[in-house]
C-alpha cells in the first residue's frame, strides 16, 4: 500500500513538474557591404544587428554578433561595439561552431535549448540560381544555410530570421519573371525542404526593392524593426507574455496591410516549427530583469517608443480590445509617443511602468519630405488586437502570396496612370485652346482690314471675342488639370 502511494505520488509529481529551463543562444550577422557592383551598400544593417543583439541579450545565454558598426552606431551601442566581430565567412563558421558547442553543453546539463540565427544584409542569386547572403568577404549560400546552420544545429528548436534586401526568399533576383521565380522556389523546396527540419521556424522578408527596404525614420530595416516591435510585446495579443509565430505573422500583416505602393509592400513569410506550432519566439518571463511599460486598452492609439539615445525601439498601433506590455532594453528613459503627444517613461528607479500613470504632453515633430508620405500614412495604420488576430486566423492570406514575390514593379502604378491621364487632358485642353486663340487672333487681323458693313464688322468682332473667351477657359482648365497631375504624381505615388 505504501509503495503504491509512493508510486502515485511520484507520478503526480512528475506530471506537474515544471518544464526544463530553456537556454537560448544566438548568432547575429548584420552586413552593410554589398558584394555586387550593382547593389549599393546598405546604411542601417549594422544598426539592426546592434538592436537584435540588445533585444536577444535580455534572455539569451550567449549572443554572438558579427557586424562592422559605423561610427554613429558604435557611439549609440558601445556594448555591442565591444563584442562585434567582422562578418567574414571564416568568422561566421567559427561563431556557429562555438555556439553549437555551447548548446551541446547546455543540453548535457538537462536544459532545453533554442538557437536564433539572424541575418540582415544583401541577398542575391548566383548564376547557377542559388540564393546567397552577402558576408564581408564572401557569400553564404542557401546550401550553407541548410547544411551549416539548420541541419547542424543541435538545439531543441531553431529560429531563423532573414532580412535580405532584393532576395526573394534567397531563391530569385529582381527582374526574374514569374516562371523563373516559381522554378527557383520549386527547386528550393525539392532540394532543401524545411519539412525535413520540423524543429526549425523561419521569418523571412520578401521586400522587392532596396530603396524602400530601409527607412531613415526608423534608422533600420523596416522588416527587422517590425519583427523586433512584435517580439518586444506588440504582437502579444493574448497578453500571456509569450509571442508566437502566429502572433508575429498577424502583426506583420497588420503593420503592412495598408501600404498601397507596390514598391514598398512587404510580404513576409512566417512558418513556425512543425514540431510545436505554438513555440514562442519571445517569452517575457525569461527577460524578468528587463524593464517594461504597460499600456492599458483605455489608451489605445498608434504609438512608437524611443529611448534616451534617440533610438526608435518599437512601433505599434494597439486596438482598444486589449492592453500591450512592452519589454524594454534597459535605458534611463523612454518616450511613448504618438504623432502629436508623448509620455516620458523614467526607468532609473522602477522596473515596470503603467503608461496611464504618466502625463501626456504635446510635442511638435519636424516636417518630413513628400517621399515619406506613404510610410508615415500607411505603416502601422491598422490597429492590432484580439479582433484583428482572430479575423486573421479565420481568414489568413493564401500562403503562396507570402512565399512568392509579386510582379516586378512597373512604372504604371494607379497614381501614375491617373497623373498621366490628367496630364493628357491638360495637353488636349491646351491644344484646343491654342486653336481658338489662333482663331481669335485671325478675327482681330481680319477686323483691322475689313471694309464691309458695320453689321459684318460686329459679327467678326463677336466671333473673335467668343473664340478668345473659349481659349482662355480652355487654358485655365488645362492649367488646373496640369496642377492636379503634378499633385497626384508627387503626393500619392
Amino acid at each position: 500500500m505504501i509503495s503504491t502511494l509512493a508510486a502515485l505520488t511520484l507520478t503526480l509529481a512528475s506530471a506537474t513538474a515544471a518544464p526544463p529551463e530553456t537556454a537560448s543562444f544566438a548568432v547575429v550577422i548584420a552586413n552593410n557591404k554589398s558584394l555586387d557592383g550593382g547593389l549599393a551598400d546598405l546604411e542601417f544593417a549594422d544598426d539592426d544587428g546592434a538592436r537584435y543583439h540588445e533585444l536577444l541579450s535580455l534572455f539569451a545565454s550567449e549572443v554572438r554578433v558579427l557586424s562592422v558598426l559605423d561610427a554613429k552606431t558604435q557611439r549609440l551601442h558601445p556594448k555591442t561595439s565591444a563584442v562585434a566581430e567582422v562578418p567574414t565567412r571564416a568568422a561566421v563558421l567559427d561563431a556557429l561552431e562555438d555556439t553549437f558547442e555551447a548548446i551541446r553543453a547546455a543540453k548535457s546539463a538537462g536544459k532545453r535549448t533554442a538557437f536564433y540565427f539572424v541575418y540582415v544584409g544583401h541577398g542575391s542569386v548566383d548564376d547557377d540560381g542559388e540564393g546567397t547572403m552577402h558576408l564581408f568577404d564572401a557569400r553564404f549560400s542557401r546550401s550553407d544555410l541548410f547544411q551549416r546552420v539548420i541541419s547542424k544545429s543541435p538545439a531543441t528548436v531553431n529560429h531563423v530570421v532573414i532580412d535580405a534586401c532584393n532576395a526573394y526568399l534567397l531563391v530569385a533576383k529582381r527582374g526574374a519573371g514569374d516562371a523563373a521565380v516559381n522554378r527557383a522556389i520549386d527547386d528550393f523546396l525539392d532540394r532543401e525542404d524545411l519539412d525535413r527540419y520540423p524543429n526549425t521556424g523561419v521569418l523571412l522578408s520578401t521586400s522587392n526593392a532596396s530603396d524602400v527596404h530601409e527607412w531613415g525614420r526608423f534608422a533600420a530595416g523596416i522588416f527587422s524593426h517590425e519583427v523586433r516591435s512584435a517580439l518586444a510585446g506588440a504582437a502579444d495579443v493574448d497578453a500571456d507574455g509569450e509571442v508566437t509565430y502566429d502572433e508575429v505573422r498577424a502583426f506583420l500583416y497588420a503593420a503592412n496591410g495598408r501600404i498601397r505602393d507596390p514598391r514598398a509592400k512587404l510580404e513576409p513569410f512566417v512558418a513556425a516549427p512543425r514540431v510545436r506550432l505554438a513555440e514562442p519566439l519571445f517569452e517575457r518571463r525569461r527577460a524578468a530583469a528587463a524593464p517594461s511599460v504597460h499600456v492599458p486598452s483605455t489608451l489605445a492609439d498608434r504609438y512608437f517608443l524611443e529611448d534616451g539615445r534617440g533610438v526608435r525601439f518599437a512601433d505599434f498601433n494597439m486596438s482598444p480590445d486589449g492592453p500591450v506590455t512592452m519589454t524594454l532594453v534597459p535605458q534611463s528613459v523612454y518616450f511613448l509617443r504618438t504623432d502629436d503627444s508623448e509620455r516620458v517613461i523614467p526607468l532609473d528607479a522602477v522596473a515596470s511602468v503603467d503608461a496611464s500613470n504618466l502625463p501626456s504632453q504635446p510635442i511638435e515633430l519636424e516636417r518630413r519630405g513628400a517621399e515619406e508620405i506613404s510610410f508615415r500614412r500607411d505603416l502601422f495604420s491598422i490597429p492590432f488586437g484580439k479582433a484583428f488576430y482572430e479575423g486573421f486566423r479565420a481568414n489568413p492570406p493564401p500562403a503562396v502570396t507570402a512565399v512568392r514575390p509579386g510582379p516586378e514593379p512597373t512604372f504604371f502604378t494607379t497614381p501614375r496612370v491617373v497623373a498621366l491621364g490628367l496630364a493628357g487632358a491638360a495637353t488636349a485642353a491646351g491644344v484646343v485652346g491654342a486653336v481658338f486663340g489662333v482663331r481669335a487672333s485671325n478675327a482681330s487681323d481680319e477686323l483691322r482690314g475689313y471694309v464691309g458693313t458695320a453689321a459684318g464688322a460686329d459679327a467678326i468682332a463677336d466671333g473673335g471675342r467668343r473664340d478668345a473667351r473659349t481659349a482662355n477657359a480652355l487654358f485655365a482648365v488645362g492649367g488646373g488639370l496640369l496642377i492636379g497631375s503634378v499633385v497626384t504624381y508627387v503626393l500619392l505615388d
